[in-house]
């Protein structure tokens, strides 16, 4: 068995994630998100330069990768290289998606994105089923109805589901 930082095992998922995305993601990941320390957009003419592939990377793995789990990276490696691997290091800690259970967000009520579900987290508890959210267009059971509907299709889900729901 072949052991792995879980930095490493990210780097190699960020990687491959990179590769899959056409040069127009690219652009579009960098037009959004591609800033200096005062906030000002940073111009750039290559993306293959190699400042880009560095932002580029960090970005994958800071921001599209967080929270999935050491499970998931050791099933991503395994795959790939035909061998078994173990993780090592701290997944990320994260927040309960009131809506599909999974821990994706960074933080409660901050009107976070849950990367698996899109309910925009608008700081509702986990019991308050039929309130209307305005953010969402729904009632959060209805919300985790179609997610359920929709997790049928998904091979696997790269995030923890949460042990208990607690507030």
């Amino acid at each position: 068995m072949r052991i792995i930082s879980r930095k490493l095992a990210l780097t190699h998922l960020a990687i491959n994630e990179i590769t899959q995305c056409s040069e127009k993601d690219i652009d579009n990941i960098l037009f959004a998100d591609y800033f200096n320390e005062e906030g000002e957009h940073i111009e750039y003419t290559n993306i293959y330069n190699d400042s880009i592939q560095e932002f580029l990377l960090n970005y994958f793995i800071d921001v599209r990768l967080k929270g999935y789990s050491n499970k998931y990276l050791q099933q991503f490696l395994t795959a790939l290289y035909k061998e078994n691997f173990s993780i090592v290091g701290d997944e990320d800690i994260l927040e309960i998606c009131p809506c599909c259970r999974y821990l994706t967000l960074t933080s409660r009520g901050n009107y976070d994105i849950c990367p698996l579900c899109y309910w925009e987290d608008d700081g509702k508890s986990f019991n308050e089923l039929d309130n209307y959210s305005y953010v969402n267009h729904s009632t959060l059971r209805a919300y985790r109805k179609k997610f359920e509907e929709r997790k049928l299709e998904l091979n696997n889900i790269p995030y923890k589901l949460a042990s208990s729901i607690a507030e």
